[in-house]
């Protein structure tokens, strides 16, 4: 999706209100407002909230897919892979916290089917890369192969999402960075041989 400077500029500012507000005040008169455009004016570039918020996920979902490809395509081992994983999206995620109001509110996707499917493309990806990351390091002996390979990729990908998930819901009182690190380090000794 390519969008125009005032389209970008549309999305940090329904960012900024889901970080401090939260996403029930992402309203169309609430960014119009803090933007000090009128509603019209900020209609000629999305056509309705649920436009922007599909911005919102196809913005994380392009950052996603080259991280992960990125980091999949690296000569790195497995483990260092695995934990590249948890640094780049616990980066993001600190850089930019309403991301993951976004990404993690499963409520606002009940009644938005075209919301729910780009979530599910993104997490999709995610299994996909952690899959093969971990079926690199099964394969050389390095991770477990005891487990089957579908629970590996959710006890992998769950953690990391509940660590983000009780930042979020915390007010972002902790470290995300620090307790991520560690977290990785977790996670990569659980599916260690």
């Amino acid at each position: 999706m390519t969008l125009t400077e005032r389209q970008r500029e549309i999305i940090e500012n329904a960012v900024e209100i889901i970080a401090r507000q939260g996403i029930q005040e992402l309203t169309i008169k609430n960014l119009s407002s803090s933007m000090h455009i009128s509603e019209p004016a900020l209609y000629r570039h999305f056509e309705n909230k649920h436009a922007i918020l599909v911005a919102i996920l196809e913005y994380f979902a392009g950052w996603s897919v080259g991280a992960l490809t990125e980091i999949a395509d690296s000569e790195a081992p497995p483990e260092e892979q695995l934990r590249e994983v948890f640094r780049r999206h616990i980066s993001h995620f600190a850089e930019s916290p309403a991301t993951s109001g976004v990404l993690f509110a499963e409520e606002i996707f009940k009644n938005e089917p075209a919301l729910a499917r780009t979530v599910l493309q993104i997490m999709a990806t995610a299994e996909r890369t952690v899959r093969g990351i971990l079926q690199k390091g099964i394969n050389s002996g390095v991770f477990r192969s005891d487990v089957p390979l579908d629970n590996l990729v959710m006890s992998t990908l769950g953690p990391l999402r509940l660590l983000v998930t009780q930042w979020r819901l915390r007010g972002y009182d902790f470290d995300l960075r620090r307790r991520g690190e560690a977290l990785a380090d977790s996670v990569v000794t659980m599916v260690s041989a």
